[in-house]
């Protein structure tokens, strides 16, 4: 085998190579982004009073005075349910303590 031959077999090589990191790195992005279709992030849910008085460590009766009394305490209106993002319970109890 004379070094041209070599030298031609190692380039088809790297070719080879390179096409297939590009592919890898495509494959990732497609499972990155299936991934983050089939599963929900683990607080992606609403709270019920009680889970939220639960999650704040107050009574069901504390978190309807807070309800009434303070308006920085975000909430959702579902028919006749009032529900709660685990992210703005997160953000109250921050601004609590701050204060």
């Amino acid at each position: 085998m004379t070094t041209a031959e070599v030298r031609s077999i190692a380039v088809r090589i790297e070719a080879r190579l390179q096409s297939i990191a590009e592919h890898e790195a495509a494959i990732r992005r497609d499972l990155e982004a299936l991934a983050s279709l089939s599963s929900p992030a683990a607080d992606d849910h609403l709270l019920d009073v009680s889970a939220a008085a639960q999650w704040l460590g107050v009574s069901r009766a504390t978190m309807f005075r807070l309800l009434r009394s303070d308006n920085q305490l975000r909430h959702v209106k579902v028919g006749k349910r009032t529900l709660f993002r685990p992210d703005d319970l997160r953000s109250y109890a921050a601004r609590q303590v701050a204060s």
